[in-house]
């Protein structure tokens, strides 16, 4: 299945009913982007909720194939949390840059909304996307500039265009993990592996102060916030644990099995659950394979083909 390309501008700032701006919190892997046709939006396949649209026009985009250290992530029983900063805030500031549109002012103390008058905002651009995850959000490659296509046109997105994108360059500067779903298609996914594993090589950012494998020592929120730079799958659903009852870490592995979080380990050619690709040991939790070893069965899968437990 191509992509839709969708042109338009990303955004910082949106406008209340009465005119007033007020900022967004983008963080290193999403940013609210509005489209020239809205009508394209709806050309995207649905899973889950409807894309949903803001006073400007605009739509929070989830960026394909990356993750970023955390700024502002919100379980739905807990408490707002954040990886170590200002590691995060240095991979957000990474794309607002690459978009032209920093210095960016954040209302303080938090730093983590923007706060108008902007002196930039509208950076022209374009998106390649198929679909909208759970949340509504349109799951995209993200490009600055002008396009080579016309707008609305199905593009076949191969290798030279893809480290075009900041999805790309973002990993390629190690300031993103790799996140792979089983609808990121495969020539894709090794492209984006060999950009990983150049950033880790060359200790790259977070890649500096990375502890996915090698392990990191955690008692309680407080501990991941403090030094938690590690696979951001990892630190959500540690931050999820954590707001539970009995949230030793020893207990963390359990609770995890239970979300029966589908997975397809990479290093075995085998499908598991998330939980078999972590460690509990010695009071440190680790990811038994590297990030771009895992790859997430998307909430678009169903078939058994995909996903063979889902017969049982």
């Amino acid at each position: 299945m191509p992509f839709v390309l969708i042109q338009g501008t990303f955004h910082l700032a949106n406008r209340t009913s009465a005119g007033v701006e007020t900022g967004f919190e983008p963080d290193g892997d999403s940013i609210h982007f509005k489209p020239r046709k809205r009508t394209l939006l709806d050309r995207l396949e649905r899973v889950g909720l409807p894309y949903r649209l803001t006073n400007i026009g605009s739509t929070q985009l989830r960026f394909e194939g990356i993750d970023a250290l955390e700024l502002h992530f919100r379980p739905d029983n807990g408490q707002e949390s954040h990886q170590p900063r200002p590691l995060a805030d240095e991979s957000r500031d990474y794309l607002t840059g690459r978009y032209r549109l920093n210095p960016v002012p954040y209302v303080q103390p938090r730093g983590i909304r923007v706060d108008p008058p902007l002196q930039r905002d509208a950076a022209p651009g374009y998106i390649l996307s198929r679909a909208l995850e759970a949340q509504g959000r349109p799951v995209a490659f993200a490009f600055v500039g002008e396009p080579t296509a016309a707008d609305g046109s199905e593009v076949r997105l191969e290798v030279p265009l893809l480290r075009r994108s900041l999805n790309y360059r973002s990993l390629a500067n190690g300031h993103a993990y790799p996140l792979f779903y089983d609808t990121l298609f495969a020539d894709l996914r090794s492209a984006l592996t060999t950009a990983s594993d150049n950033a880790r090589s060359a200790g790259k950012h977070l890649w500096a102060r990375d502890r996915s494998q090698a392990g990191l020592a955690v008692n309680a929120q407080d501990d991941l916030e403090q030094d938690g730079v590690l696979f951001p799958k990892l630190f959500r659903r540690l931050t999820e644990f954590f707001t539970e009852p009995q949230s030793a870490l020893p207990n963390f592995l359990g609770w995890l099995a239970k979300t029966e979080e589908q997975v397809l380990d990479l290093v075995e050619n085998n499908f598991t659950h998330f939980d078999n690709l972590v460690e509990v040991a010695g009071g440190k939790v680790r990811l038994r394979r590297r990030p771009e070893q895992i790859v997430f069965v998307s909430a678009k899968t169903a078939s058994p083909v995909v996903a063979p437990w889902l017969e049982v």
